[in-house]
């Protein structure tokens, strides 16, 4: 069976992808090609739960690897809050879904110990049941207006997430629509908050991050097409 070249998928991906910023998920990967991606020079990986991130991030930790930015993107319970904040050199949650979960977060600052970590909203702009994220603007509003009136807080609002629907005859209308129904949001919010076009939007993966790009993606979130497959 022949080797998957991690560094050259990643550099294809790089090119296509120009100034966005790209999350290597590694989901389904080992620790030992994870390190492969680090030493071809890319430092942002992304993890679905917080014990496999824990894992990893303890072996980058153990190895002094410390240029790696961890991403937690999957659905965050609160009662494990606490055991996430702790991870070393987490640099951004992309998946804060609800009022309920950032006031837990907001409890268990202290907890985390990095200079700053960046804040997503998940919006389900899919409006699909067994989807995460806030569903109106006025949850979304009240949450971004806890996050903001900290003051002092290594917390920050780094912008919103969001999935192309997966319930659908026309996939790639279907997830058109979702990033420019969040890139619209995102705007929106800049004008409502002033923030001067400063919001990140934190959308697609493997299968649509091409379409996410065209809407106006900062971040996307491709594993498969890294770690799994020779082209993508």
């Amino acid at each position: 069976m022949k080797k998957i070249d991690i560094a050259k998928n990643l550099a294809a991906i790089k090119k296509e992808i120009k100034k966005s910023q790209l999350i290597a998920v590694t989901k389904y990967s080992p620790v030992e090609d994870v390190k492969e991606a680090y030493v071809a020079k890319h430092y942002d990986f992304g993890e679905n739960r917080v014990q496999d991130l824990k894992e990893k991030a303890e072996a980058f930790f153990n190895e002094k690897l410390d240029r790696v930015r961890w991403h937690f993107i999957g659905h965050l319970q609160t009662n494990k809050v606490r055991e996430l904040l702790k991870i070393p050199k987490l640099f951004a949650i992309h998946s804060v879904d609800s009022l309920s979960l950032l006031e837990e977060m907001l409890k268990r600052e202290n907890d985390f110990t990095g200079p700053e970590l960046k804040i997503f909203f998940q919006v389900n702009t899919s409006h699909e049941i067994e989807k995460s994220g806030f569903e109106n603007s006025d949850e979304l509003k009240r949450a971004i207006d806890l996050l903001l009136g900290r003051g002092k807080s290594k917390f920050k609002f780094e912008g919103l997430m969001t999935m192309g629907t997966i319930r659908t005859n026309d996939f790639e209308a279907e997830a058109t629509r979702c990033f420019r129904d969040l890139n619209a949001i995102a705007r929106s919010l800049e004008e409502s908050y002033h923030l001067k076009n400063s919001l990140k939007l934190s959308m697609g993966m493997s299968q649509d991050y091409k379409l996410a790009l065209l809407a106006g993606s900062d971040y996307i979130r491709v594993g498969s097409a890294i770690f799994k497959s020779q082209n993508h």
